[in-house]
C-alpha cells in the first residue's frame, strides 16, 4: 500500500472511531433522557411490559399497548467475534458473513442482533446474539403482533435490536430526529451568539457553561462499560461455579457405596476419581463375578475391565483393574 493509501486508511479508521464514539455517547444520552428518541413498548414472553429506550430496559405496570417483542435471554445464544480492520459502513455485511460461520443454525432459521465496538487494534469486536426464528414467530402469534414489528433480544438486562426491516425503519426515523435536534441545537447556539454587542465576558461565561455541561455528560458514559464488564465477569464466575457444582463427584458417597458393594473376600489397593470416572485396582476371588456384581449396583454404570485379570498364586486371588462411571441419585448416567 502506498503512503497515500496508508494515510487514507488511517484517516478512515479515525473517522470511524469518532463516529462510533459519538454514537455511543448519543446512546448514553438517550438512555438518560438527554437526547430525543422514540421509546418502544415491548412485551416479553411471560406477558410482562417493558419500555426500551436505547438499550435500556424499564419495567412497566401491567396493561397498556405494546408495539414490539422482547425475546428472553433463555431463548438466545450469545457470542463474540473479532472482525478485521474495515470501514464502519461495511460492518453489516462482514457480521452477516461471520454469523454464517459461527451460528449453529442456518441463517434462514434465526433472527440475529449484534453490537460492535472498536478493539485495541484497528478491527472491531462484535457481540452477537441469535434466536430461533420459530421462537420469534410463536411469540408474535401469542401476543397478536405482526411480523413487521421491532424485535429485541435480551442480554444481561439490556435489549439489543434485531436488525430487520423494523430496525431499519426506526433507524431512519432516528436519523431524521438526530438531524432536527442538531439543527435546533445550532439555531439555539446561533441565537445565543447574536448579541454581539454584549460584553466579551458574558460570551466567555456562556462558552464555559456549555463546556462544563458537556464535561459532566461525557464521564457518565464511561462507568457504564465498566459496570457491564463487571457483570459479565460475575456471570462467568457464577456459571463456572454452577458447572462445578453439577460435575463435582461426592467422594464420600463413592467410597461408601463401593464399600457396601464389594464382597468380603475383596479389597482395593487403589481408587482413582476423575470427574465422574472411577478406576479401582485390587484383589478378589473371582473377578468375573465381581464385575457382574458391580454392574448391578444402581450408582455405577459402564463397569468394565481395562486389562486381563492376573491370578496371584501366593494369595490365591485374582488381581483386577476396573473402570466405571458414577451415577448420582436421580440423574442420568
Amino acid at each position: 500500500m502506498t503512503g497515500r493509501g496508508q494515510l487514507s486508511s488511517r484517516l478512515q479508521t479515525v473517522l470511524d472511531r469518532l463516529a462510533w464514539g459519538f454514537g455511543d455517547l448519543k446512546r448514553a444520552l438517550i438512555e438518560r433522557g438527554f437526547w430525543p428518541a422514540r421509546a418502544s413498548s415491548a412485551v416479553a414472553a411471560d406477558g410482562g411490559r417493558w419500555t426500551v429506550t436505547g438499550g435500556r430496559l424499564l419495567k412497566r405496570a401491567s396493561g397498556g399497548k405494546f408495539d414490539s417483542l422482547l425475546v428472553p435471554e433463555s431463548e438466545c445464544l450469545w457470542g463474540v467475534v473479532q472482525i478485521p480492520p474495515m470501514p464502519k459502513r461495511s460492518l453489516g455485511g462482514a457480521v452477516e458473513e461471520a454469523l454464517w460461520r459461527v451460528s449453529p443454525l442456518p441463517p434462514d432459521q434465526i433472527v440475529a442482533a449484534w453490537t460492535a465496538e472498536p478493539d485495541a487494534g484497528s478491527g472491531w469486536t462484535v457481540h452477537w446474539g441469535v434466536s430461533r426464528r420459530s421462537v420469534r414467530d410463536e411469540l408474535l402469534a401469542q401476543h397478536g403482533l405482526g411480523e413487521d414489528v421491532a424485535v429485541f433480544l435480551m442480554r444481561q438486562g439490556r435489549a439489543v435490536p434485531v436488525r430487520g426491516k423494523a430496525w431499519q425503519t426506526q433507524s431512519s426515523r432516528q436519523r431524521w430526529v438526530d438531524g432536527a435536534t442538531i439543527v435546533l441545537f445550532l439555531l439555539i447556539l446561533f441565537a445565543l451568539s447574536l448579541p454581539a454587542l454584549m460584553p466579551l465576558v458574558l460570551k466567555r461565561q456562556a462558552v464555559v457553561r456549555a463546556v462544563e455541561h458537556v464535561n459532566l455528560l461525557v464521564p457518565k458514559a464511561a462507568p457504564l462499560r465498566q459496570k457491564m464488564d463487571g457483570l459479565r465477569r460475575q456471570a462467568d464466575i457464577a456459571e463456572e461455579l454452577r458447572k462445578n457444582i453439577r460435575t463435582d463427584l461426592p467422594l464420600a458417597s463413592v467410597v461408601e457405596d463401593l464399600s457396601a458393594a464389594l464382597p468380603g473376600d475383596t479389597w482395593l489397593d487403589r481408587i482413582e476419581v476423575n470427574g465422574n470416572e472411577i478406576r479401582i485396582t485390587g484383589l478378589t476371588s473371582n473377578a468375573t463375578e465381581l464385575i457382574a456384581h458391580l454392574g448391578r449396583q444402581p450408582g455405577l454404570v459402564d463397569v468394565r475391565a481395562t486389562g486381563a485379570n492376573v491370578r496371584d498364586g501366593t494369595l490365591n486371588k485374582e488381581r483386577f483393574t476396573f473402570e466405571m462411571r458414577w451415577k448420582s441419585e436421580g440423574g442420568k448416567p
